[in-house]
């Protein structure tokens, strides 16, 4: 027989203001067990000013990861087919991932920080997208 849990409206002889009362004790201890705890994490995350900067870092990260792996498939797949690049070709290998790298790098900090914002200020009820800051020059 499945555990049945006794209801406020179930206690004999109560008034209907008792089984009202009952009821609302009942579903503030639901909301604060179940919901609250959520909220908290929330607000926690919303609130939290090192976040943007932590999201930054895992983002930076993973690119350099990314890049580490496609550097040692490119030199799997070269050694495979019988290629051998020369210190001139090596070099500007290099330099052409160095720039790829650091190109994707920096949009991916900076695409992490900004959702990263905006999540935090959604969650605090500014759901406002933000807008890019334009610098006028005189000429």
């Amino acid at each position: 027989m499945p555990n049945v849990r006794a209801t406020p409206m179930a206690t004999p002889g109560a008034s209907a203001a008792d089984t009202y009362a009952a009821l609302t004790r009942e579903q503030w201890r639901n909301y604060v067990s179940t919901f609250v705890p959520i909220e908290n994490q929330l607000i926690e995350y919303a609130t939290d000013r090192n976040r943007p900067a932590q999201e930054m870092a895992q983002a930076s990260e993973l690119v350099q990861d990314a890049y580490q792996a496609q550097e040692g498939v490119t030199s799997r797949r070269l050694r495979g087919l019988g290629l051998s690049l020369t210190g001139e070709e090596q070099a500007a290998q290099q330099r052409s991932s160095g720039l790829s790298r650091a190109l994707a790098d920096v949009g991916a900090q900076n695409m992490a920080r900004d959702l990263t914002v905006q999540r935090q200020q959604s969650l605090l009820g500014n759901p406002a997208p933000a807008t890019a800051q334009v610098g006028l020059t005189g000429g």
